[in-house]
């Protein structure tokens, strides 16, 4: 991945100091992120620096990309006439986003030169005032609710990939609109809990649920930032390495929150040393499928990973419904944890005879489980059982064969795990079979359900 840096500005005129002036004091700690902000975005040294603006304009299917030889943006609106923004626009990235677009599923049309944007001018303003001139990038997002937030993330990567530049993406974003009675949307109660959950999650980086905040809150807070900091989150395949809030506040009934989304500087999603990194990996190969990438098995980075066992890989939806299993039992099909992974991985999303192919539409909505097997041990009867702690695998003399896993829900005693896992089988309960246990090692992504 070519993303040296994911990013939440704001844009505020009111921040630039020939705007705010004696106001200034009042957001003296947006003020302070933002040039911090800045100045970390800067000294990672992109190529390109790639802008998501809610405030450009919008048409109703594509997404828009300034297309013109520089961007320029103007504060003479806001009472400082003398105070500009001037950055050259990268015309080679702008044409491989298009050209990757279909593959990402999304349409892009060009927006003609003219006055940039807030949105977009006050972020650049900081950005420039930090020391960059760099080629520059402004995409607008397409009407709201016609859906391609996460395509125009991917094709902004595929397109820094394509071109083999390092790229910094930044998300221009303001929370709610209503959080006091003088606020310019007018004051709603409510607004400062969309605020406190969105800080909440970017804290927590619990990334993939900003998006699940209630569709009705987002409309009474009147945010604008849910969609832009999607695409820049999906821009990093929802990577949280180096994430942190630098500031909050809202002091003129607008929500203000900078936020360093990914640090490629702390990225480690490329080190895979404990089983918790599987469903990692299981992601990622079920992502670069879809984008139409290959996969290479990483190196192993514990003697754990260099084993060679059995895997089973479980794709969940958030609510909890089986999406996808696929495992492999008693026979290894790779040499060793990672390689096995990643083979089940792919099977579980797209060759479960039960289930149709994943899709990009529904990835985002989908968790990850990677179950590594331990060793068999022989049973003599269902007695010895214990769906808590161990798995099972029932056997008939003419082939018929299957398996449960341990700890699923609604199996709670070692009568219905045998059961179950003979109907599983199309194995009568009352047939002579061959039993075998084992214990499991599960390893699951955050917010997978049970």
């Amino acid at each position: 991945m070519n993303i040296s840096i994911a990013a939440l500005m704001p844009h505020p005129p009111i921040l630039v100091p020939a705007v705010g002036r004696e106001r200034l004091s009042e957001v003296e700690a947006s003020l302070a992120a933002m040039r911090e902000i800045s100045r970390e975005i800067v000294a990672t040294q992109p190529e390109t620096l790639v802008l998501i603006s809610p405030h450009s304009p919008r048409s109703p299917f594509a997404f828009g990309v300034w297309n013109c030889a520089e961007l320029r943006g103007t504060f003479a609106p806001f009472g400082a006439p003398d105070e500009c923004v001037v950055l050259p626009v990268d015309a080679a990235f702008v044409q491989a986003l298009a050209r990757v677009a279909p593959r990402a599923g999304v349409q892009i049309s060009g927006i003609p030169a003219g006055q940039l944007d807030h949105g977009a001018a006050v972020p650049l303003w900081f950005l420039a005032e930090a020391g960059w001139r760099g080629p520059t990038v402004v995409i607008a997002l397409n009407s709201p609710g016609a859906g391609g937030i996460h395509g125009i993330g991917n094709a902004i990567a595929l397109a820094a990939d394509s071109l083999g530049k390092k790229i910094a993406v930044v998300a221009s974003g303001d929370m709610s609109h209503r959080l006091i009675p003088s606020a310019p949307a007018g004051y709603e109660p409510t607004a400062k809990d969309f605020d406190a959950r969105f800080i909440e999650l970017l804290r927590a980086k619990a990334y993939r649920d900003i998006e699940r905040i209630s569709p009705g809150l987002q409309a009474r807070a009147a945010e604008d930032v849910v969609d832009s900091t999607a695409v820049a989150l999906a821009a990093t395949g929802w990577r949280t390495d180096g994430g942190r809030v630098l500031s909050y506040e809202g002091p003129f009934g607008v929500g203000y929150g900078v936020a360093v989304l990914y640090s490629a500087a702390q990225d480690r999603s490329h080190e895979f040393t404990t089983g918790d990194d599987l469903p990692r990996l299981a992601r990622r190969v079920v992502e670069a499928t879809l984008a139409g990438e290959n996969v290479t098995a990483p190196e192993p980075g514990s003697d754990y990973l260099r084993q060679k066992a059995s895997v089973f890989v479980t794709i969940k939806t958030s609510g909890g419904k089986l999406r996808g299993c696929i495992g492999s039992l008693e026979t290894p099909q790779t040499p060793n944890v990672v390689e096995e992974t990643l083979l089940n991985a792919h099977s579980a999303a797209f060759a479960d005879p039960r289930f149709s192919r994943v899709t990009s539409v529904e990835l985002h909505n989908l968790r990850f489980e990677v179950s590594v097997l331990h060793s068999f041990q022989p049973i003599a009867s269902p007695d010895e059982l214990d769906p808590a702690r161990y798995g099972v695998i029932v056997r008939t003399a003419d082939g018929r064969r299957a398996t449960l896993l341990p700890a699923l829900v609604g199996i709670d005693t070692a009568e219905q795990q045998f059961r179950i896992v003979c109907e599983k089988g199309d194995i009568s309960p009352a047939e002579p079979v061959t039993l075998v246990r084992y214990a499991v090692d599960k390893f699951k992504e955050p917010g997978c359900p049970n």
